[in-house]
């Protein structure tokens, strides 16, 4: 009977462990042979062989030897696109410190904006000159566009990377 039960548990673990196993693709810098891995469900960029630029998608699903994205910026056609492993030339993948920094750089850009066109009216009611008011808001502007000139890491399949799918 104990026996019978060990091999049923033992059994049951396996269909489970099989049932809940997650296809990912894994990128490993040839380098310094750190592992960077990408799920179902993940939002990132890639660039095709034949691209110029980074498309943003959602990772839908991984098989064998090809990656099922969304394209939730395609217009015409349809927004699934199945691209065989080899036919990808690069993927970019922004952390959370890029997006936040994002949203800030971009809060701050549109105060700054505001700031410089409304110094002329601040300045008026604060007997003031518009120049201190116009600085403040180059200033906040400027600060703000400075995470979008950092890029997000890229990792180049075949140069800096290889890319497994476990």
């Amino acid at each position: 009977m104990k026996k019978t039960t060990t091999i049923f548990v033992l059994l049951f673990n396996l269909v489970c462990a099989a049932a809940f196993a997650q296809k990912q693709l894994e990128l490993k810098d040839t380098v310094s042979g750190k592992v960077k891995v990408f799920k179902i469900g993940q939002t990132i960029r890639y660039k095709g062989l034949e691209d110029t630029d980074f498309e943003k998608v959602k990772i839908q699903n991984i098989t064998a030897t090809t990656i099922v994205f969304y394209l939730p910026d395609e217009d015409e056609g349809s927004p699934v696109r199945e691209v065989a492993l080899s036919e990808i030339k690069s993927f970019q993948k922004a952390t959370t410190i890029h997006n936040i920094t994002r949203v800030l750089g971009g809060v701050l850009m549109v105060g700054g904006a505001y700031y410089m066109a409304s110094s002329s009216a601040l300045a008026d009611t604060n007997g003031g000159s518009t120049g201190a008011y116009l600085g403040i808001g180059a200033g906040m502007l400027a600060v703000g566009v400075i995470p979008y000139l950092i890029k997000p890491k890229v990792y180049v399949l075949g140069e800096t990377h290889t890319a497994t799918i476990r």
